[in-house]
């Protein structure tokens, strides 16, 4: 009797065991980690990487790069549309595209996106109240936008001016549910040619579009609320813990075959760990599927282990990213163009690219990524040269008057040492580099203080105000023709703005203004290299490199990467690892 009572109880364990370890109790969720909350998921305000690897589920443009043939495919729309002169009327000169919604295209509550969504999210990003500058910088050229009364899926959209960049400013997009984000039609008392900076006043003074500017901007739409046209709905956000979306049931793409419309997972569950040793411990254990930004020690460890290779697949695509230094222009210190090309002379790119990148990047000279067709291929990057530095410095009125190893020059009768404030954010690459530049600028009379802040005091306190020195950050790029060339606008250089170096340079301005207007290829590419000429002898900022990114996979997954920001798309994977168990 006592066997058989052991025996029954042996089947019950090994039962419960087999409920709990079965691999089908969480097959088909995938566990991501994400270096560092993004703050808000929102691809019109402040839209930022770590975010875009989440909200590209959700708010789906009308058309995007295929990350499998990087052309312009649409997503939302019946087909990418022709480009139409205006030959007669108010907007003559200009041109116009007619869209039309596909008539499937539904947002989370089954409405049918409509050319009133399109109309209402051009009409927030341009209200000037609204935190959308990187958007409204190109947003501004459309004149006016005018839906179909007979059919609301149809729509035209006019630019007075025949512009470069209006076809993907038309279609390229995330377009935002009017009935969701704005129920009581606050935007509809104006006419979409009102929401322009010269009637910033009269719009300002307007109670309620300000009231719905501030929640607008806030983290309602943006963390708590989220609503949108992706083939996965948001669930859940715990703060510096994780963000959870799952896949629509009855989705109205579910038919369509492109990549960005694709539901794999049932789930995914974006885990925010900030820590690699803590994220690479728990890929080792297998509660986490996908890792990228990863260094480069820890992913050539990684790859060359046997034993780890064989239960994850390594990728490492060529991202339209680069790491550069913000310089604050505006600083009485860093005014001085002999300063700026000095320090960027202390980074020594080639250690960096070599012992760090593990020989996975690029060095960098311009704000042009040096794949891309556009890069001006005669510029040479800057070397490493203490020496050239110290010359530069001496050149700038900079000598250590007192003997004291600092560099000193006198302003005012009182003598000011070249001391400078390097700010990080706790990123482990960025402190890598702040210590050796802080090294090397040691050797050459520049005293360097390294403050680390959480990014998002960094953003507020001093990116916002223009009140710091020097930060490393990531300049990033997408696949499109043209090059954002905004952020280096003198008009771009305002609280919050793009511009965010306080670089100035009128000559730069007018080719920026002229080549967004020039659509001759052979001139469009003269003024791309003017630019990043003028700029690489500037140097309002310190270009270092284009790296290579580094993704791990579990092969529980079937999968692939794409060299489409940000390296993955995780909708696209195929669950396959019922049988596969990472030894613990």
């Amino acid at each position: 009797m006592n066997t058989i009572k052991v025996s029954l109880l042996a089947i019950i364990v090994s039962f419960i065991f087999a409920c709990k370890t079965d691999p089908k109790i969480q097959e088909n969720v995938i566990h991501i980690r994400i270096k560092k909350d993004p703050e808000r998921i929102n691809p019109l305000i402040f839209p930022n990487p770590t975010a875009r690897e989440i909200y590209q589920y959700i708010h789906l443009p009308m058309a995007d790069y295929d990350p499998n043939t990087l052309t312009l495919s649409p997503l939302l729309i019946k087909e990418i549309p022709t480009e139409m002169a205006i030959d007669t009327g108010k907007y003559k000169g200009g041109i116009a595209f007619d869209i039309e919604f596909i008539a499937e295209a539904k947002w989370d509550n089954g409405a049918p996106i409509t050319g009133d969504d399109f109309l209402f999210t051009l009409k927030a990003i341009n209200l000037p109240s609204t935190n959308a500058g990187k958007y409204r910088d190109f947003t501004k050229h459309i004149s006016e936008i005018i839906v179909d009364p007979a059919n609301k899926k149809k729509f035209r959209v006019i630019f007075a001016e025949d512009y470069m960049l209006a076809l993907e400013t038309a279609i390229n997009l995330e377009v935002y549910p009017k009935y969701f984000y704005d129920s009581l039609d606050v935007l509809g008392k104006y006419e979409f040619h009102d929401f322009t900076e010269k009637n910033a006043d009269k719009l300002n003074a307007d109670s309620t579009l300000v009231k719905f500017a501030s929640q607008f901007n806030s983290n309602t739409y943006s963390r708590d609320k989220i609503n949108g046209s992706g083939p996965y709905r948001f669930v859940s956000w715990t703060a510096d813990q994780n963000i959870i979306l799952e896949k629509k049931p009855n989705y109205w793409a579910k038919a369509k075959n492109q990549p960005l419309l694709q539901q794999g997972p049932d789930k995914m569950v974006f885990h925010i760990i900030p820590d690699e040793v803590t994220a690479v411990t728990q890929l080792k254990a297998g509660s986490i599927d996908l890792i990228n930004e990863i260094s480069g020690d820890y992913y050539e460890n990684l790859e060359q282990d046997p034993a780890i290779n064989q239960y994850f697949s390594f990728y490492h695509p060529a991202l339209m990213k680069q790491y550069y230094i913000l310089l604050n222009n505006g600083d009485s210190k860093l005014k001085d163009v002999r300063v700026r090309k000095a320090l960027a002379h202390l980074v020594d790119n080639d250690n960096i690219i070599k012992n760090i990148e593990k020989n996975k990047g690029t060095k960098s000279v311009s704000p042009i990524h040096p794949l891309k067709k556009t890069f001006n291929t005669s510029l040479t990057p800057i070397e490493f040269d203490i020496e050239k530095a110290k010359t530069l410095l001496a050149d700038a009125g900079w000598s250590d008057g007192d003997g004291n190893g600092i560099l000193d020059r006198k302003v005012g009768g009182k003598s000011e040492e070249l001391e400078l404030e390097l700010l990080i954010s706790g990123h482990e690459l960025g402190k890598k580099i702040a210590i050796i530049l802080q090294e090397n600028a040691t050797k050459a009379g520049i005293k360097i203080k390294i403050t680390e802040k959480d990014f998002k005091l960094i953003r507020a306190e001093h990116i916002k105000t223009r009140k710091y020195q020097l930060i490393p950050s990531v300049l990033s790029q997408d696949l499109q023709a043209w090059d954002d060339l905004s952020k280096w606008h003198s008009e771009n250089d305002i609280p919050d703005g793009s511009n965010e170096t306080s670089y100035r340079n009128p000559e730069v301005d007018k080719m920026i203004d002229q080549i967004i207007h020039t659509k001759n290829d052979d001139q469009r590419m003269e003024l791309y290299k003017k630019i990043q000429s003028a700029i690489y002898e500037d140097q309002p900022v310190i270009f270092m490199y284009a790296p290579e990114e580094r993704i791990i996979i579990s092969k529980k997954w079937t999968s692939s990467a794409t060299v489409k920001r940000p390296g993955y798309l995780a909708n696209t994977f195929k669950y396959s690892g019922a049988g596969i168990s990472i030894p613990k």
